[in-house]
């Protein structure tokens, strides 16, 4: 019972998955019909052959064989050896014409499958909430991507196959029952036992599968965390331990893997000299008879050897499909979760900033339920520089990410004009929201490949124009291809100041509206930082700026600076009046840092 409802379990499993290619299961099942009702004639046909060539011992006296004769008289065909030898050799030459549409049709719907797959998967990924993607795991997706959606394509490769071996294995039985029912029935019943007596193995196959899945996970993860921090790595001299925290990982895949293909082996090598074995027996006892027909028993023989092999074929596949379920369950959890997590934009409005931005008593926590802003009220005004100022958790970012829309607060809502921003569209939101962060995000390509940064629409006198507001354009002029340069992986041929500015010039080319730069100039050296400044200076007036930092040299330009503390706003006002005033947390701390 418990063997059924796993078999049901994965059919289920297969039919939510695959059901969009339903249609090309159904032809591979007529084709794999027609294939094999082909070779079981062709096959069939060499009963009357080889009664011809021993001059007529053991007539040919099965259904197939007369109905071949018959379709001989019917054409006025003369039924002799040259012409059933051309018979046998079209009905072979048609079954491998439709065994090539069978692999065409096989191999392009698990190359579909796993093509739209992979593009689903990664398309709802980067439409999914930020709340539910800062939570995952580096190396996660890519895993996923990679060997997760291969495995499911090659389970509906397999699934495929077993279709085939199905409906081939079938009409073996049909053609073998038309020579002797007494053996194909035994035939049946000795590969039906061996098929379910390898069913144990199956099941330790996926389960050892499952954690196999589970540990590439850990393994991916594991690579890329530590991949993106081999310069502290190195410096820190702990290379040696991850080494070998990497080869104990290694090690336990490499037991998984070898048990896994040992339990698929033992099967396959098993089957193989049990058939040698059966046919050896049926040969004994089938000799000894009155009516042993030597034409009529070399063709069973071939037939039961490959109903054996389609037997074998079919052990294989199931312990393939039980190795790659795992991995295709990944595969639908993992769709089923990022669209349960779809970002939703329900606004409809333009975004139209005429007045202020306007925090009001906003509260936010986060999904694991610490709290970060407490009741925080504020405005930005257009056109106004405002700078965020505080310790460590105060909730600076928390408050960048909710202007960004990557969050929505816990309690009370934000306010553009006087109109929830929940009811302007998230689009049109993003498309005025220019924003800068301390992690320099660089494709590798070239300066206006990161400039356009997969905007096509954007022109080169945009480029141009955003360059010399960013303040890097002729440092762009001077290199070899200008405009056209490659900058390497993650900006390698620049320094942190000009991959800043590159930045910069990315978000000027689009025009936004609101500028945020969250902790912007954090990483930089005094000179790089100076530049940043002089760019930000530049654009005061023309654009309303939020300006988070650290280092009070970044926001002592600012119109207005918000002091937060423990999630609450506790100071606010002009740089200036906070210096002049001992008792404020900005006097405190620039005369900490004098």
């Amino acid at each position: 019972m418990y063997k059924i409802q796993t078999l049901v379990k994965i059919i289920n499993i297969a039919k939510v998955a695959y059901g969009s290619y339903k249609k090309q299961i159904i032809a591979l099942l007529l084709l794999g019909f027609l294939g094999g009702l082909l070779e079981g004639i062709g096959v069939n046909a060499l009963v009357p052959l080889f009664s011809l060539v021993t001059d007529g011992a053991g007539a040919a006296n099965d259904l197939i064989s007369r109905s071949i004769k018959h379709s001989f008289d019917f054409f006025h065909v003369d039924f002799r050896l040259r012409n059933i030898l051309i018979f046998i050799a079209v009905l072979f030459i048609l079954k491998a014409v439709a065994t090539i549409c069978l692999d065409y049709i096989k191999f392009k719907i698990t190359a579909d499958y796993e093509k739209n797959t992979r593009t689903q998967l990664f398309s709802k990924t980067l439409a999914s909430k930020w709340s539910y993607l800062y939570q995952q795991k580096i190396g996660y997706l890519e895993n996923v991507l990679s060997m997760d959606v291969r495995h499911s394509a090659a389970m509906l490769k397999e699934l495929s196959e077993i279709v085939i071996a199905l409906s081939s294995l079938l009409i073996y039985i049909f053609i073998a029952i038309n020579i002797s029912v007494q053996i194909t029935v035994l035939t049946v019943i000795i590969g039906g036992l061996f098929f379910l007596s390898f069913k144990p193995f199956v099941s330790r196959t996926r389960k050892i599968s499952a954690k196999e899945v589970k540990l590439n996970k850990d393994v991916s993860h594991f690579v890329n965390e530590n991949v993106l921090g081999l310069k502290i790595i190195k410096a820190s001299l702990v290379y040696k331990t991850l080494g070998q925290l990497g080869s104990d990982l290694f090690e336990n895949l490499r037991r998984l893997k070898i048990r896994k293909l040992m339990l698929k082996e033992a099967t396959n090598s098993t089957i193989q000299p049990l058939s040698v074995i059966f046919i050896s027996v049926v040969f004994a006892i089938s000799y000894e008879l009155p009516d042993f027909n030597l034409a009529s028993f070399m063709v069973i023989i071939y037939l039961i050897n490959r109903m054996f092999n389609y037997i074998q074929k079919l052990q294989y596949m199931v312990h393939a499909m039980g190795e790659n379920l795992p991995h295709l369950q990944t595969v639908m959890a993992y769709e089923a979760e990022v669209s349960r997590q779809t970002e939703r934009d329900e606004g409809q409005r333009n975004f139209e900033f005429e007045r202020s931005l306007d925090f009001k008593d906003i509260h936010f926590s986060y999904p694991e339920g610490r709290d970060v802003l407490r009741g925080v009220h504020f405005s930005i005004r257009r056109g106004e520089m405002v700078g965020l100022i505080g310790a460590s958790g105060s909730g600076k970012t928390t408050i960048v990410d909710l202007i960004l829309r990557l969050f929505d607060p816990s309690k009370n809502n934000i306010y553009l004009d006087g109109v929830d921003i929940k009811e302007i569209s998230l689009l049109r939101w993003r498309q005025q929201i220019g924003y800068v962060s301390q992690d320099i995000f660089l494709i590798n390509g070239t300066v206006a490949d990161n400039i356009r940064f997969y905007e096509d629409n954007i022109s080169r006198e945009a480029m141009v124009l955003a360059a010399k507001m960013a303040n890097i354009y002729d440092f762009i002029e001077s290199l070899p291809e200008k405009f056209d340069s490659q900058i390497g992986d993650r900006g390698l041929f620049l320094s942190g100041g000009q991959r800043q500015r590159l930045v910069l010039a990315r978000v000027f080319a689009r025009k936004p509206q609101l500028l945020v730069l969250d902790e912007a100039t954090s990483a930089l050296d005094s000179e790089s930082e100076l530049a940043i400044q002089r760019v930000i200076e530049d654009i005061k007036g023309q654009m309303t700026v939020v300006v988070v930092a650290h280092r009070l040299s970044t926001v002592k330009n600012c119109d207005r600076l918000l002091v937060l503390d423990q999630g609450k706003i506790i100071e606010e006002g002009r740089p200036q009046d906070l210096l002049d005033n001992r008792d404020s947390y900005f006097y405190k701390v620039s005369n900490l840092t004098a």
